[in-house]
């Protein structure tokens, strides 16, 4: 009788082994700041890879193409061979404590997808191996032995041979972009990259030279460490306003909910321009802006950009400029994708490869912002990468960039530039996009009742692009967050599946039925950072902040 009670006993436990080895493994899911991994890459489903892939392609298509291509000079890491728990305790610190570098320009995909796929990526990303392409120049230079000997002595017991890391608490290093590299080291060093595992790195960053980090640089990448030429462009400090001056519409004549209060029930100023006789030159009858009606021809650096407009001659005027953030995305037109612009007014533009060139810098001293044409999203890019560019002028030097703001002394603040008032003072709520919809429309405050949400060209009028954490004037906006966006009014029209979508026609060939979005599942809205400034499109399930806006 024992002995059949324990043959039973035995047989319970090897099918209930057996069944839990059928059984994939799950992550735990508390929420994206406290998400443990637990799946491998044999764990996920055709879904789950299919969402990572998708990520993925965005990632190289973007930023992170340059490393995968192996320019040294990029500040964008490749993503290959991390262990996946500490490839998302990453991606997720961009939200929080983690600053260093361009960081923050994460904060766009820590909201865009769930945190679910953001932890399929990362196991994906986990079984590919990074690049090893090394320069046989440097592989026999005395940079490269000095930095075997230092990485020996200073970095191999966590980081493995040579950078090739096994240990899932330290990052691969082998074949990681130069720039990339140092820029973390100084980082560490200067107690701005503080996340996580900072702590660890910190004094081995202090205790070696720049010129240590090169060696080592050397060692593990396997490619030598150029300092990217450091210099200021244009920053629109100082610059006077433009005359006449009237901020247009966002040009979204699409509707996409049947709440009222989105961007396309607002119509006020729409886009407007005129070709000069020569077809070379675009005025803007609202912002009074003169623009090159064609994009360069050529991808340019941000410093060969500079000299195009500093050379360039049109229609006798020589003070043509690079544009400033403010100026450029006044001229984006939110009711077209793949470009986001009006073509027949602005010819030369590629439908999806677009980027132009603005400015002042961005978030760190080698990066500047361009606008991405494809949709119109703003963010930084290093100079060293290559944009079209597209040069603009005013008359007297004025320009599109400074604000004139006056504290009414009620709790709003008026623009004086684009003639707007706003809710000075926020209720720190966070809401979906059509409660942010609601929410303003049916505020009360200051003794008005005409309140909305802002469109997104409203919403880039109040960033002060020459500041950082915030990117917004606080002497008239005090204790603006940081952490998360703020929703505008203005629909994505692209959404998700911008680079596979099929073109639609452009949207004045559309008839009523086709510019009726509003049973489409298509679910995301542009929304405001104001960390550093920038605009993406995000699902419109996300909870952001909101700040109300009238027109006096």
């Amino acid at each position: 009788m024992i002995i059949k009670r324990l043959d039973i006993l035995v047989a319970t436990l090897v099918s209930a082994a057996f069944s839990q080895h059928l059984m994939a493994a799950e992550d735990i899911n508390n929420g994206y700041e406290d998400y443990t991994i637990n799946r491998k890459i044999e764990d996920l489903t055709a879904k789950d890879k299919a969402s990572a892939n998708r990520i993925i392609y965005g990632c190289y298509l973007g930023c992170h193409r340059p490393a995968k291509e192996e320019v040294p000079e990029t500040l964008s890491p490749k993503l290959e061979g991390f262990d996946a728990q500490y490839f998302l305790n990453q991606w997720v610190d961009m939200d929080n404590e983690r600053h260093a570098g361009i960081s923050s320009q994460m904060k766009e995909i820590v909201y865009a997808n769930p945190v679910r796929d953001m932890a399929s990526t990362a196991i994906v990303l986990g079984e590919r191996t990074m690049s090893w392409n090394p320069d046989p120049e440097v592989m026999k230079s005395e940079a490269y032995a000095r930095g075997k000997t230092k990485y020996d002595g200073a970095c191999k017991f966590c980081h493995g041979e040579q950078g090739a890391s096994t240990n899932p608490k330290y990052p691969p290093l082998k074949g990681q972009m130069p720039a990339y590299l140092f820029e973390q080291l100084t980082s560490y060093r200067d107690g701005k990259r503080a996340n996580r595992n900072a702590p660890i790195m910190m004094p081995f960053a202090k205790m070696l030279s720049e010129e240590d980090y090169k060696d080592i640089i050397a060692y593990v990448s396997g490619k030598a460490y150029t300092p990217v030429e450091r210099r200021e462009f244009i920053t629109g400090i100082g610059m006077p306003p433009v005359e006449g001056f009237v901020l247009p519409d966002t040009g979204q004549n699409q509707n996409f909910t049947d709440t009222f209060g989105e961007d396309s029930d607002y119509p006020r100023n729409p886009p407007s321009y005129t070709i000069s006789e020569s077809g070379k030159v675009v005025v803007d009858n609202n912002t009074k802006l003169m623009w090159e009606r064609e994009s360069s021809r050529i991808w340019m650096t941000a410093v060969e950009g500079q000299q195009y407009c500093d050379s360039l001659e049109l229609d006798g005027y020589k003070d043509w400029r690079f544009p400033l953030m403010k100026e450029l995305q006044s001229i984006a037109d939110m009711g077209e994708f793949r470009p986001a612009l009006n073509t027949d007014i602005f010819s030369n533009m590629p439908r999806l490869a677009s980027g132009i060139w603005t400015f002042p810098i961005s978030d760190h001293p080698d990066h500047v912002w361009h606008i991405g044409f494809p949709d119109a999203h703003i963010m930084g890019q290093h100079t060293a990468s290559t944009k079209l560019v597209r040069c603009v002028r005013a008359d007297n030097g004025a320009a599109y960039h400074n604000m004139r703001y006056v504290d009414n002394g009620n709790g709003t603040v008026t623009e004086k530039i684009t003639n707007r008032m706003w809710q000075q003072n926020i209720d720190y709520q966070r809401r979906n996009w059509e409660e942010s919809i609601k929410y303003c429309e049916n505020l009360d405050y200051a003794g008005y009742d005409d309140w909305r949400l802002p469109n997104i060209k409203e919403m880039v009028s109040i960033v002060n692009y020459n500041k950082t954490s915030p990117a917004i004037d606080e002497e008239f906006f005090p204790n603006t967050p940081v952490k998360y966006f703020f929703w505008t009014s203005t629909s994505d029209v692209a959404g998700p599946t911008l680079f596979i979508r099929p073109l639609s026609k452009r949207k004045k060939d559309q008839t009523p039925e086709m510019l009726d979005l509003r049973h489409t599942g298509d679910n995301e809205g542009w929304a405001m950072g104001y960390q550093i400034g920038s605009g993406y499109g995000m699902q419109k399930d996300n909870q952001f902040y909101n700040r109300c806006i009238r027109t006096p």
